[in-house]
């Protein structure tokens, strides 16, 4: 094997094992220790985080921030990675925001003139518009982070009403929609699934190891399905909402809050939504199925009926005082 080619497989090798010793890597490498201890000096001069430990149960291992082996990338594959980073610019927050800008700028200097014009020529011929938002998402890798591993997170949460709270969660994971990031999550002061606006969190760590928390299974939970567990768990209530053909379309546009309400169509192309919510989310929804205009008329319950006749005549009202 070539010394170029070993010191790749080399740098995938000490990745993957974190710790290791000298005569580990010679023996697997079918070289001696001296030409190994060679080996890994040059990895470190290429970057490669190395510490050595000295003594019994020594040996290497790999800080926390690994480096990768080299990859090379088609000219379509470089276009790829920056069209992909130039579609989430208008976001405020993005996890991993930067340590994604120093990549970057690692990949650009290293292209070739012709296609560093291309890729700055591609930035001013398409986007993808989203709302920027002045609220700042802090806290994304580590709720990310918590979702894959699958730890407690202790938050900060702002409410509506500007209070605070402190809770712990075990986060699902974090998703975008519209400048906002959400993470859907257990929490452990509710017993129950909840939606939180990531900006609205002041603080997040993990939760203390030694905190006495209740297990809770959420391996079969991911952004795909946690909502079914979200109402499955407390006493709903049922709504009906009768919708234009206007007003299913706007439904479909909106229906990434609650993606399990389920739309049944009439013949002359109207139809009814049926679906659950909590007794306490009437004021929310009061405002999502107000911003339909006549396109949605709530049949059931007759609270969120109330409520959402209540903004109609407070906006009719606002109308007229500017009539008079």
């Amino acid at each position: 094997m070539g010394k170029s080619r070993r010191l790749i497989e080399l740098m995938m090798a000490v990745n993957r094992k974190r710790k290791f010793t000298v005569k580990e890597l010679a023996e697997e490498f079918g070289v001696s220790t001296r030409t190994m201890l060679r080996d890994l000096q040059e990895l470190s001069g290429m970057g490669v985080p190395l510490y050595s430990q000295v003594g019994a149960g020594g040996g290497y291992q790999v800080l926390t921030e690994r480096s990768l082996p080299p990859i090379s990338f088609t000219e379509n594959e470089a276009f790829s990675i920056f069209f992909a980073s130039h579609a989430l610019r208008h976001f405020s927050s993005l996890p991993f925001e930067a340590s994604a800008k120093s990549a970057l700028r690692k990949f650009y200097r290293y292209l070739s003139d012709d296609v560093k014009s291309q890729i700055d020529e591609m930035r001013h011929r398409i986007d993808f518009f989203t709302h920027t938002r002045p609220e700042r998402a802090g806290y994304l890798e580590i709720l990310l982070q918590a979702s894959i591993r699958r730890m407690p997170v202790t938050i900060h949460y702002r409410t509506r009403k500007y209070e605070t709270s402190e809770r712990t969660i075990q986060p699902i994971g974090i998703y975008a929609h519209e400048g906002y990031w959400f993470c859907p999550a257990y929490c452990y002061l509710r017993k129950a699934f909840r939606l939180y606006r990531v900006d609205r969190i002041g603080a997040a760590v993990l939760a203390d190891a030694e905190a006495l928390l209740p297990p809770v299974d959420v391996s079969e939970v991911d952004l795909t399905n946690w909502g079914l567990h979200f109402y499955s768990k407390l006493k709903s209530v049922d709504v009906k909402v009768k919708l234009t053909a206007k007003g299913i379309e706007l439904f479909r546009d909106k229906s990434w809050i609650f993606p399990w309400g389920e739309v049944h169509h009439s013949n002359n192309g109207t139809g009814v939504l049926e679906m659950g919510i909590f007794p306490s989310e009437i004021i929310f929804f009061a405002e999502y199925f107000f911003s339909f205009g006549a396109e949605a008329v709530v049949l059931q319950p007759e609270e969120l009926r109330e409520a959402v006749r209540r903004k109609l005549v407070h906006a009719l009202e606002e109308y007229n005082v500017l009539n008079s």
